[in-house]
């Protein structure tokens, strides 16, 4: 009796899931038909997709900043054995064409063509900083050394001349000297005043005892600035402070801006916005 009451267990459940079976089929067809009518939606990358000719033109980085204004330019080249630095706008207004700025380098400073030596890249600040006020910024070896030799003046004239003959300028040139620099810019000024704007020197020498009245007179029209520090032990502040005493005695009048505490190197690169501000004034 046992054995005949499990045999119809088994039956039963063998004949419903048969049932089951049979349901889940027409399911799963029916499931199958919709499936094909609706195929379900996958997610396409965009490098899978074809690139059109309008997408192929399109900027790769429509985010990027792009500065306005005139772009600009580096030259470093030779000029009769002697390095010179330009940094010059590459596109200029002919309506508003740049000025010249000369630049006479320290005794312990050389124009190089490495861009990463350390006086290059003041060299470089300079640049960027005058050329974005249109100017042309440009510096020449100078035969090292030079102490304001003949040399060193017949290279900041070959300078001029090569920037002149090469980009249009306002023909208004303007100095800037520091340390022994001064002598360079101030013997360039003497010996050609003619285009001479202004002269801005950064605690120069000066050998007041050279001048003469002279020389003085030829640079009557001549605006000059000296900045000096009073803690300066490699060109005494009493330097500057007698030159400008003499020149005034001499007829001509030079601004000496003193500067409290400040040693020598302390203004090399530091006044670039008072000598702009100086440069500026009619």
């Amino acid at each position: 009796m046992e054995d005949t009451k499990k045999k119809i267990h088994i039956s039963d459940i063998v004949l419903f899931i048969v049932f089951l079976l049979l349901l889940a089929f027409p399911a799963y067809l029916a499931y199958q038909v919709l499936v094909e009518k609706n195929p379900p939606k996958t997610e396409t990358k965009s490098e899978d997709l074809p690139v059109t000719e309008e997408e192929k033109n399109e900027d790769p980085y429509p985010d990027k900043y792009e500065p306005e204004g005139p772009k600009y330019a580096e030259i470093v080249r030779e000029f009769e054995g002697q390095t010179a630095y330009i940094s010059v706008p590459t596109s200029i207004d002919t309506t508003n064409p740049p000025s010249i700025i000369l630049y006479s380098h320290g005794s312990n400073t050389r124009v190089i063509s490495d861009m990463y030596d350390p006086f290059m890249i003041d060299l470089q600040g300079y640049g960027k900083y005058f050329r974005e006020q249109n100017f042309i910024f440009a510096a020449s070896n100078e035969h090292d050394e030079n102490w304001g030799n003949a040399a060193s003046i017949a290279d900041m004239l070959l300078l001029q001349q090569w920037i002149e003959s090469h980009y249009t300028t306002s023909g208004k040139i303007y100095l800037i000297g520091f340390s022994m620099g001064g002598l360079p810019t101030t013997h360039f000024a003497v010996k050609y005043p003619e285009n001479i704007a202004k002269i801005a020197l950064l605690a120069p020498t000066t050998r007041t005892y050279e001048w003469t009245k002279a020389d003085a007179e030829k640079m009557a029209d001549v605006d000059m600035q000296i900045w000096h520090g009073t803690k300066d032990v490699n060109i005494g502040y009493s330097n500057s402070v007698n030159f400008v005493a003499y020149m005034k005695n001499l007829g001509k009048d030079i601004t000496l801006v003193t500067l409290e505490g400040k040693s020598h190197f302390d203004l090399d690169t530091e006044y670039m916005d008072q000598i702009l501000q100086f440069f500026r004034i009619d």
